[in-house]
């Protein structure tokens, strides 16, 4: 953790300007705790974009995985000189290989549906860290220019429902509750 939080203060400026992956609203913010294992946890941001939309590089790396994971779906990471990893994760196509040198900004897959959607919109995933550091997740939005309030700001759920009377069936109430608390993810 201190390690960690030591690197931010050390990142170079070019840092914050990398590029967002997509256009859309933040609809999940970086949640990772000072333990790495427990639950609740979110070692990304979703952001927001319509099915088949251009999804860019946050930054200029080598790629170092294209390939698809059980829930996730189609996924890629990018490895940057100053060692970190970007990762994208629900990607509907993937436009580059293993190996290849990629410029910020430069067009490397779209956006899904693949993989286990948590939200009711098509999305990209976001997850950085730092790659010598299995536990060194980052919060993107420490990395990438502001933008203005209603799309750098993550998009509130609603709370929580009560618990539902026993009338009522957990399958009514399970898809409530699943968008109200994303689920862990390790990229």
């Amino acid at each position: 953790v201190v390690v960690a939080a030591l690197a931010i203060f050390a990142l170079p400026s070019t840092a914050h300007a990398w590029t967002w992956p997509a256009p859309g609203d933040v609809l999940a913010p970086f949640v990772f705790g000072p333990d790495p294992y427990a639950g609740g946890q979110h070692r990304g941001i979703d952001i927001a974009a319509r099915a088949g939309a251009d999804v860019r590089s946050a930054a200029t790396g080598v790629v170092a995985f294209v390939g698809q994971f059980p829930h996730e779906g189609l996924c890629l990471t990018i490895r940057t000189a100053d060692g970190y990893s970007v990762t994208l994760v629900h990607l509907g196509s993937i436009g580059v290989r293993t190996g290849t040198a990629i410029e910020e900004g430069e067009v490397v897959s779209t956006v899904g549906p693949s993989g286990d959607a948590e939200w009711g919109e098509p999305y990209v995933h976001l997850g950085i860290r730092l790659t010598a550091d299995p536990h060194g997740y980052l919060d993107p939005l420490s990395l990438l220019p502001a933008r203005e309030a209603s799309s750098a700001s993550p998009v509130q759920s609603a709370p929580a429902e009560p618990a539902p009377p026993l009338s009522v069936t957990p399958e009514r109430v399970a898809p409530a509750a699943r968008h109200a608390t994303p689920r862990a993810r390790n990229v």
